[in-house]
């Protein structure tokens, strides 16, 4: 079976991100085992204060972004009828998405960039470039 992670951050680029999941999905015989992807980056702990919150409102916090974050993407699949499980991670983004695409055995990540024109090159730098370099697989590049 093919698994295909998709990965989105919550912006109007998702959309995209999904509409290109759902194009990929659409061209294998058999539906692929598809898995909406969102990280948040860890809370600086700020001195301290992250402990006055308490463990269980920081993971409710990350939760409750991670759900928003994934919401339209995953109403985008639902309508396609693409079924999808949902993933909120907590880390550096590129090596957690590196990481889950190991251990999921995914055989691709479709993923954003916000590169553009001559800029691109530089933009990539970031998460995108990071992702390609440590992935466990290809990675699709969706640009806005």
């Amino acid at each position: 079976m093919n698994r295909i992670l998709i990965a989105v951050d919550g912006s109007s680029h998702s959309a995209k991100v999904a509409r290109a999941a759902i194009r990929q999905a659409a061209a294998y015989k058999h539906k692929p085992e598809l898995h909406l992807v969102y990280v948040h980056l860890p809370l600086p702990t700020l001195g301290g204060v992250i402990k006055s919150i308490g463990h269980e409102a920081l993971q409710r916090y990350y939760r409750e972004e991670g759900e928003d974050a994934l919401r339209r993407a995953k109403a985008m699949l639902d309508r396609a009828v693409l079924p999808c499980t949902t993933h909120i991670l907590v880390g550096p983004i590129a090596k957690s998405l590196a990481s889950e695409a190991k251990k999921l055995k995914c055989d691709m990540i479709i993923m954003g960039t916000h590169g553009v024109g001559a800029m691109s090159g530089l933009m990539l730098g970031s998460v995108a470039a990071k992702t390609v370099h440590l992935a466990p697989c290809p990675v699709v590049l969706i640009r806005d």
